[in-house]
């Protein structure tokens, strides 16, 4: 939890800066770029979170690989999270700050799962359903996952819409644990 505040705090200070800078799309773009080539390279990883590496080493790195490559404002920002000793919350700054980022744009982010890859048709229509709903422009990510049976189960945000087959055959299992069998008591 205190990770998540730390990085919702760090994200939305970028945010801001980058917004009344007029950079944002393309810090976010930066953001994003850097937060892939850090997935490829775990030992740049460990070199910046690592403590035996001196602080000046890992500035230097950092203008090393991105001067003049990314914003100076994105650069100045992993600066200070050297400074700050909050290197390591990197990756989970980046994604709360495309999550900031997305809901800035008017974009919210809809995780729809369902057993089988859903036809081109059935998807256009979901999503304009969703974005009915939400109000903002829905960018689906999909998955499949056959333990689903059928149907499709949606999260967005914190709400979860569960219209699968799996969670209707559990409730309807739960509401025949719970009902009273009929002759059961003798008198």
């Amino acid at each position: 939890m205190r990770d998540r505040r730390l990085a919702t705090r760090y994200a939305g200070a970028l945010l801001a800066s980058a917004g009344r800078d007029g950079d944002l799309a393309a810090v976010a773009e930066s953001y994003a770029a850097v937060r892939e080539l850090l997935a490829r390279r775990p030992d740049l990883v460990s070199f910046l979170q690592g403590p035996q590496v001196a602080e000046a080493e890992k500035r230097g790195l950092l203008r090393t690989l991105f001067g003049g490559r990314i914003e100076p404002l994105l650069l100045n920002f992993f600066l200070l999270l050297i400074d700050k000793n909050r290197i390591e919350h990197l990756d989970a700054i980046g994604q709360e700050f495309a999550r900031l980022v997305e809901r800035a744009q008017g974009l919210r982010r809809a995780v729809v799962t369902t057993a089988v890859p859903l036809p081109p048709d059935l998807e256009d229509a979901l999503t304009k359903r969703l974005e009915a709903l939400t109000g903002a422009r829905v960018v689906m990510e999909k998955r499949v996952d056959p333990a689903v049976m059928g149907g499709v189960a949606v999260v967005v945000g914190d709400s979860v819409i569960d219209g699968t087959v799996r969670s209707s055959l559990q409730r309807l299992r739960e509401r025949l644990l719970q009902s009273p069998l009929p002759g059961g008591a003798a008198g």
